[in-house]
């Protein structure tokens, strides 16, 4: 049996490959219009081969070899590695989003720096619904800690499951190791479609790569490992570098695809002792030295380029984004011999000494962060104070949001109520289920909202996970369930487009319920804008802060022309003001956004508030003008 972990520069080499891949995935370089590195995501991936293989080689050599594992000792080391330097970077980060975030970004933000200071962060980004890669460069400064999450959930669980079963199970312990990798890989390449963000943020779908690390550690252990095979690891190089540059979407991982680089890590960790050209790069002393500050490169890229991005540093220029990814190395140079050197050595600092510091910093951020929210907020005038407030995810239920669910959908009430109302329609329609749902449950009426993007009740010809039929015969098998509520129905007029099928679609689906006896509340298409509302408003604060108000009431409001959008809407009135029920009520958005303040306008700000947080989404006061009506009739058929 092996009995000591010798180090392998090269896998400090394939760490800088890694985080290579990573930073130059967010750092958004375009070529022709296609992005360079749009497969640099999976760097993650190989990262957490790399984890798996070493903490279980730790393992293995100090429980079976010295028989002195410390489980303690060991988390000891784990949080002597990672905490550290992370509480620096987001003390760090924390001042720089003090400054430069909007009062919504810095609440949002401030939840991250919790999430990430207790390892949760997979969770909070996943049940706050934030994509990863639906934007490349995310404006959530602190996205990329939910690997960390990932991975420090690994280090608390699995010591413990990996010993009992090495004590159980020790002659079938690569089996059971292969039955695991094979049937995760099927799960997750059967839910990534359907459950794409879980897939992605959840351990339960990651564990299988940290697991064909830790199979090859076990290989390793009993000398099965092989040394002289230049091919595998030549193969595996290549492998890592083509997912790099040709794979292009998060969302479609992990699944059987990223076998290709999780593979391509394993030939490479799994061959070692030879002297080929890919050894020669991955032991060259520039690859060594940046595997050896990756931990801290990682840790400072996303915040760094994030930040740059919000301030408008990095917009079209490339140069802007070297200058950062510099800065990032150089911060992590320091982080690395000042802080991750220091602290990982017991020699300098006792862990008594470590946990004193440590302790009163992560509980007095609590109160910290609550003092913060209402100090930063209320150096903003009253419009900035909402602007990109996505208010289609405020509705949770069980810590997940109500929008995007395709069958257990929400239901906020009691079995006892009397009336139930079910809102149908896309993420234009979920804008306005959070105001409505609070008013709905104070007046004892339940309320279930089925909302998905761009998924208004109506066959679509064209499919996509967001909105298909088996979702549309989900929201009707539920609404079946309830005879005679209020169902309220909205039809999105750009996703339309005029089209007759579609809109005959819809309309068939009043009648349907109509002729089953529910009462239905048809919202007349809702204003759409050719700008993005809280975009628009924040580069005229961005251009002019210290005379932003003055600047502000000089501007027009954001608007459309009556004319227009009545034009644009026409073919569909047409057909609504065709029916005619004793069940059937309308709400006219006409009434509360076009000819009030300005005549033959449609209006999506006023100078004190916004209606619309982007080009299609209500605000809140938006949502609660809407509400106000809605509550009214409601109140006046149930």
């Amino acid at each position: 049996m092996q009995q000591k972990i010798k180090y392998r520069s090269e896998i400090d080499g394939l760490r800088a490959i890694a985080v290579i891949g990573v930073i130059l995935y967010h750092s958004e370089i375009y070529v022709d219009g296609n992005l360079l590195f749009s497969g640099g995501f999976l760097g993650v991936d190989v990262f957490f081969v790399i984890s798996g293989y070493l903490i279980t080689s730790i393992i293995l050599k100090e429980h079976l070899v010295k028989n002195n594992f410390s489980l303690l000792g060991f988390y000891e080391r784990r949080i002597r590695r990672l905490v550290p330097a992370l509480l620096f970077v987001l003390i760090t980060s924390l001042i720089l989003a003090y400054f430069l975030l909007l009062p919504i970004e810095f609440k949002s933000f401030l939840n991250s720096i919790l999430s990430s200071i207790f390892f949760y962060s997979n969770l909070y980004f996943h049940y706050s619904g934030e994509a990863y890669g639906q934007t490349i460069l995310s404006d959530q400064p602190l996205l990329h800690t939910w690997s960390l999450s990932v991975e420090e959930q690994f280090y608390i669980l699995y010591p413990i499951l990996f010993i009992f079963l090495l004590g159980v199970f020790k002659d079938k312990i690569k089996f059971l190791f292969y039955l695991f990798i094979i049937t995760s890989v099927i799960f997750s390449s059967y839910i990534s479609e359907s459950h794409s963000s879980f897939n992605f943020y959840m351990i339960t779908n990651r564990a299988w790569e940290l697991a064909c690390g830790a199979l090859i550690s076990i290989n390793h252990f009993h000398n099965k490992k092989k040394e002289n095979n230049n091919f595998w690891k030549i193969l595996g190089f290549v492998l890592i570098i083509f997912s790099f540059f040709f794979f292009d979407s998060a969302n479609n991982h992990p699944s059987y695809l990223t076998l290709i680089p999780v593979l391509g890590c394993c030939m490479i960790i799994n061959n070692y002792n030879n002297d080929n050209f890919i050894d020669k790069i991955l032991k060259n002393k520039f690859f060594v030295k940046i595997g050896l500050i990756s931990y801290s490169l990682y840790l400072w890229h996303h915040p760094i380029l994030s930040f740059g991005k919000i301030s408008g540093f990095t917009e079209n220029s490339l140069l802007a984004k070297f200058i950062l990814i510099l800065i990032s190395f150089l911060l992590s140079i320091l982080t690395y011999n000042y802080i991750e050197k220091y602290f990982r050595d017991p020699d300098k600092i006792s862990f008594k000494k470590l946990a004193i510091i440590i302790l009163p910093s992560v509980f007095s951020s609590f109160l910290i962060l609550n003092v913060l929210v209402e100090k930063q907020k209320n150096k903003y005038p009253n419009i900035l104070k909402n602007l990109y407030e996505r208010t289609w995810f405020t509705t949770k239920q069980y810590y997940k949001p109500c929008f995007q669910r395709k069958k257990y959908f929400c239901f906020f009430g009691n079995t006892n109520n009397k009336h139930t109302v079910f809102l149908v329609g896309d993420s234009v329609l979920a804008s306005i289920q959070e105001e409505l749902k609070n008013s709905l449950v104070k007046r004892k009426i339940n309320f279930i909202p089925m909302t998905n993007a761009g998924c208004d009740f109506y066959n679509k010809q064209k499919q996509n996970k967001f909105c298909n039929n088996n979702i549309q015969l989900n929201r009707d098998r539920k609404i079946r369930e309830l005879k005679e509520s209020i169902i309220i129905m909205h039809i999105n007029y750009r996703t339309v487009d005029n089209d007759t099928n579609k809109i005959r679609s819809f309309i068939d689906n009043i009648n349907k319920y109509l002729d089953l006896g529910y009462k239905i509340i048809v919202i007349n298409p809702i204003p759409q804008w050719n700008q993005n509302v809280s975009q628009v408003i924040h580069n005229i604060y961005k251009d002019n802060k210290k005379n932003f108000l003055e600047e502000l009431n000089q501007k027009s409001a954001i608007s459309l022309e009556y004319y227009d959008y009545s034009a644009q809407i026409s073919k569909i009135i047409s057909k609504f003001n065709d029916l005619s029920h004793k069940n059937l009520f309308f709400i006219n958005p006409v009434n509360i956004f076009c000819n009030i303040e300005e005549k033959n306008k449609c209006l999506a700000n006023s100078q004190e508030n916004i209606y619309f947080t982007d080009a299609s989404h209500l605000s809140k006061v938006g949502s609660k003008m809407i509400n106000s009506e809605l509550i009214k009739l409601i109140e006046k058929i149930k």
